[in-house]
């Protein structure tokens, strides 16, 4: 008999990071829970070890922000909105109104997305700090005029390029150098978020990407940073907390001033090309074959579609979770979804392709798995278990008339 297979694993291997300029003084340090002298232990609820040069603990005030602050509102636990008829929805996030913050578009119990479509602050400067205290972070970067640097608590993350996930854990306070015009998303999850497991690929596979694939964050000395972070900068910090409301802290000792870490469980970065594309010349895969990420108590998934050879178009079908899917580029299965477009399918609904392109396509002979056609698309799609609320900032950029989409073509091929 078989042996037990688990269903996911963890997304990270253990790694240990030492800035330069202690390397010789921590030569033979590891995650103890017992500093060397004149350093302070930094524990984190998932494992990790932080050592840093200041104790994390001197607060000098805490207070609620009132104004709107980039980063500031917390997950919404409760989504609530006004009764509307259970319709398939599109929204043009990238005609969204410029910002320099994130606004949420889309919110379930199982997740909440957010976009900026702007200049996201001032540019050439760190954005305020941020400590989500509820969920678990995954941005995307879809469009950017130049790469992005992130400092967190564990070290710096620097040229994150469009295409490039970025994964915090929660808890993790980080702050962004702001460079210009972005288009990114943030995905917000309540639970852990983990790689699916296939008992029949198994590690050997690297699938869906390698475990040398993230790239950790490295300890740099806050003067090191171009710009330096000095000041506030350092020592203020947003937090974001279920019914407390987004709360400021001002530290008495910098935020980001890590010299060492170790543990299972940290920042990375997660470039596209580094994931694992499958196909079949035989069938149609489900796009559950293409799960990136799942949360522990599998109530939210992240499937990313990448450039493959194609055995057809998606068929027709009803889920019992709500599929988000944004177009990064290229979507063939839509002709009139461009980039920049998400989609929101609600379980309960049928949905599919596009019955011009299924109409062109239909009668074709059955092409040899040698001829299939290679698509260069990439979409990021976020299921759902429980439903997504439609939230102010998405209906400003709607899609009118998507619902009825189908049956216009219905009715136009007579």
């Amino acid at each position: 008999m078989m042996g037990y297979a688990p269903k996911m694993v963890n997304l990270t291997r253990t790694e240990r990071r030492v800035r330069v300029d202690y390397q010789t003084r921590l030569k033979d340090w590891h995650g103890s829970g017992r500093p060397p002298r004149g350093l302070s232990s930094y524990k984190l609820e998932f494992g990790t070890e932080l050592l840093l040069e200041h104790p994390p603990t001197p607060i000098i005030e805490s207070q609620t922000i009132v104004s709107r602050h980039p980063l500031s509102g917390a997950h919404l636990s409760q989504p609530t909105a006004e009764r509307h008829p259970l319709q398939r929805r599109a929204f043009y996030l990238t005609e969204h109104t410029a910002s320099n913050s994130l606004v949420p578009i889309l919110a379930s119990h199982d997740a909440t997305i957010w976009v900026c479509n702007g200049d996201f602050g001032d540019v050439g400067k760190w954005q305020p700090a941020t400590r989500h205290a509820d969920c678990y972070e995954l941005y995307f970067l879809h469009r950017s005029q130049h790469p992005l640097s992130l400092m967190t608590e564990f070290g710096l993350l620097e040229n994150i390029r469009e295409g490039d996930f970025i994964f915090l854990p929660r808890g993790v306070a980080y702050s962004f150098l702001l460079t210009g015009r972005v288009t990114l998303l943030l995905y917000e999850i309540p639970k852990r978020l983990f790689r699916p497991y296939d008992y029949w690929m198994g590690d050997q596979q690297l699938w869906p990407f390698s475990p040398a694939a993230p790239i950790p964050p490295e300890p740099t000395p806050l003067t090191e940073l171009q710009p330096p972070l000095s000041g506030a900068e350092a020592t203020q910090v947003v937090i974001k907390r279920q019914l407390a409301g987004p709360t400021l802290l001002s530290c008495a000792t910098p935020i980001f001033d890590v010299v060492a870490w170790e543990g299972e469980i940290w920042p990375f970065i997660l470039r596209l090309d580094e994931l694992v594309a499958l196909s079949s010349p035989h069938v149609h895969l489900d796009p559950k074959k293409l799960t990136v990420f799942v949360s522990e108590d599998e109530g939210a998934a992240i499937q990313v579609f990448l450039p493959r050879w194609i055995h057809s178009l998606p068929y027709h079908h009803l889920n019992w979770v709500d599929e988000a899917l944004f177009n990064h580029k290229g979507y063939g299965a839509r002709p009139d979804i461009a980039d920049g477009f998400m989609t929101l399918h609600p379980a309960g609904l049928a949905h599919g392709p596009d019955l011009r392109t299924l109409a062109n396509t239909a009668p074709q002979e059955v092409p040899d798995p040698r001829d299939l056609p290679f698509r260069e698309e990439v979409a990021v799609m976020v299921e759902s278990r429980s439903p997504f609320v439609v939230l102010e900032d998405a209906e400003k950029v709607e899609v009118q008339g998507y619902d009825q989409s189908w049956y216009r073509q219905w009715i136009a091929q007579g």
